[in-house]
């Protein structure tokens, strides 16, 4: 089987186990409340992870977002999600998910700047199901792909720790990646 049908038949599983999966099991009915961190910066980056979902990514932390910018008292966050790159409040975000962190990335805050421009000008962008491999400028992206590229564009750092092939990420990056990389540090974390 060539590379070309392998991957063909990956897109299909995932997009079959998308499309099959109640929106709840997609960490997007939760009920869960979480305080609002106190610390929060333009170009920190939220991790997430619910019990009863993501189980196709590997890894803790299965959902990433960045946070994009503050108003009227009420942060927003940008995430690629399974309806394509979109913006929605730090709240939506938090309540999703039974455990969240709150990273934030070794950059000057111009480096942090520059990554959420880039991410706010890829919204509407479809969402990118190959989950095995990752692109800087991409017609689509997933959720820690879009982190990750943001920064990449901004002029670093690369925030996945493994940047080459790995076994357990392939060429992808994963937001366990992002959690694990030695340029973010947890400032806030939380499980209900």
């Amino acid at each position: 089987m060539t590379k070309v049908k392998i991957r063909f038949w990956i897109v299909v599983f995932l997009v079959i186990a998308a499309v099959s999966t109640p929106a709840s099991a997609l960490g997007g009915g939760g009920t869960y409340t979480h305080p609002i961190p106190e610390d929060v910066q333009v170009g920190d980056v939220l991790v997430g992870h619910s019990q009863d979902s993501d189980w196709l990514i590997p890894g803790y932390w299965t959902h990433s977002a960045l946070v994009a910018y503050r108003e009227n008292g009420e942060w927003y966050v940008v995430e690629a999600w399974f309806s394509g790159v979109r913006v929605i409040t730090l709240r939506e975000y938090l309540e999703r998910y039974d455990s969240v962190a709150l990273l934030r990335v070794s950059a000057p805050e111009d480096t942090r700047a520059g990554a959420v421009g880039f991410a706010l000008a890829q919204v509407g962008k479809p969402y990118d199901f190959a989950m095995w491999t990752k692109q800087v400028y991409g017609r689509s992206y997933y959720c820690s792909e879009l982190v990750w590229a943001a920064y990449m564009v901004a002029g670093g750092p690369d925030i996945d720790a493994h940047p080459g092939f790995s076994w357990k990420y392939l060429w992808g990056v994963a937001p366990q990646e992002i959690y694990d990389d030695s340029d973010t540090a947890v400032v806030y974390q939380h499980s209900a």
